[in-house]
């Protein structure tokens, strides 16, 4: 029997729940406050080296967003609603919460903080840009509708990679655009990076620069699921992954080129190789998570299968404890949002301890009491 004879089979044999998927996610739970917190609490310099810079560039970089866009992606093979419209309208409701996140942490905190102190410059000078900010909301929104799309015109997985490259090629030739008009450039900036003089604009997750991560995500879980030997798979596929992104994260990492160097954008804006280097990082952490996965307990399991499902509330609401604690609290109480880095991570820990609690009774709790009500409501209709 050959290699491939002993990886894949001709029918889908791992339907089940993906343990690595999962944990990509709580990954991404664990390491997103500290993060946003030290992006928002040391001076940006102190971003360019040490802690922070691991944190910002590295963590925050390719090691946690980018696999979760790729689990993302991965997850619609084995979601329950895999039809093109109900990907679609999902898409649509996570662009559209991208905006009511971006009033909660953004807009409604800043016009408080303004109310309060009467600092015009700190809380309102970039106030429109932020209310219509494209964070990874909004990218997943667009995301989803474009694969709901595809999977409606019957697209190949070869048609869709070749789609999302052209996109990746274009997106990167296209960083750096500057249209003059404010309104343009953040309407623009959802699918380009957009950048003005004054350096303003928000616009980060670009949709243009970063579709192939979910769709490459999307093409991989298709072959997953058809892999009867994962044990060998990983262990051939993430090794070769790896032995290719290391060598391209040290290189990088010291020489402060592409997604490693200075500024934010270089990350948002991230250019083709970056992106490319990003999907064998998903891949080599996907393993590394597989097997962790294998040695977990049956509770442990539960445990971060209820992570991952709380995860997209559990974004929700960190952010605003983030906007509410550092941009608006300290601020006001302190006339500054900087914290020594040891602050930085227990204020980190409190906010991802405390939005886990809310965001696991919401989805437990208040959520599913909604969902109850509307199914007895409908009962109801129905029997009369």
């Amino acid at each position: 029997m050959n290699l491939k004879n002993r990886i894949f089979s001709e029918k889908e044999v791992n339907t089940g729940r993906q343990v690595e998927m999962d944990i990509a996610k709580v990954v991404f739970v664990i390491f997103v406050a500290m993060v946003h917190c030290t992006i928002d609490c040391v001076p940006e310099e102190a971003l360019n080296s040490g802690l922070p810079y691991i944190f910002d560039t590295v963590i925050g970089g390719p090691m946690i967003a980018p696999g979760l866009m790729f689990s993302m992606g991965a997850c619609l093979v084995y979601g329950r609603k895999k039809e093109w419209n109900d990907i679609v309208r999902r898409g649509v409701q996570i662009f559209l919460l991208g905006f009511l996140l971006n009033l909660c942490r953004y807009t409604i905190p800043d016009l408080i903080g303004y109310a309060i102190s009467g600092d015009r410059d700190m809380f309102l000078s970039s106030i429109i840009y932020q209310t219509f900010n494209n964070d990874i909301f909004q990218l997943a929104g667009l995301v989803l509708i474009t694969i709901g799309i595809f999977i409606k015109l019957g697209l190949s997985d070869v048609s869709m990679i070749l789609i999302a490259l052209l996109c990746s090629v274009v997106g990167t030739m296209l960083n750096g655009t500057d249209t003059g008009n404010m309104v343009s450039n953040i309407i623009l900036g959802y699918f380009i990076g957009t950048e003005d003089a004054a350096g303003q604009v928000m616009s980060y997750f670009v949709y243009m620069n970063w579709l192939i991560m979910p769709v490459s995500g999307y093409v991989f879980g298709k072959r997953l699921r058809r892999i009867k030997d994962k044990a060998l798979f990983y262990r051939i596929a993430s090794t070769a992954c790896f032995l290719v992104t290391l060598p391209y994260f040290l290189i990088k990492i010291n020489s402060r080129q592409g997604m490693f160097g200075e500024g934010e954008l270089c990350y948002y804006h991230i250019i083709m190789p970056d992106v490319l280097i990003c999907i064998t990082t998903a891949v080599t952490m996907f393993g590394i998570y597989y097997f962790i996965g294998k040695h977990l307990s049956e509770r442990a399991v539960k445990l971060v299968y209820r992570i991952g499902t709380d995860m997209t509330v559990f974004y929700f609401i960190h952010w605003i404890f983030v906007a509410l604690t550092v941009q608006l609290c300290l601020n006001l109480v302190r006339g500054t949002q900087l914290l020594p880095t040891p602050m930085i991570l227990l204020l980190a820990v409190v906010i991802t301890a405390v939005s886990l609690i809310l965001a696991d009774i919401w989805n437990s709790k208040i959520r599913k009491g909604f969902q109850k009500g509307k199914t007895e409501h409908e009962e109801k209709k129905t029997k009369y």
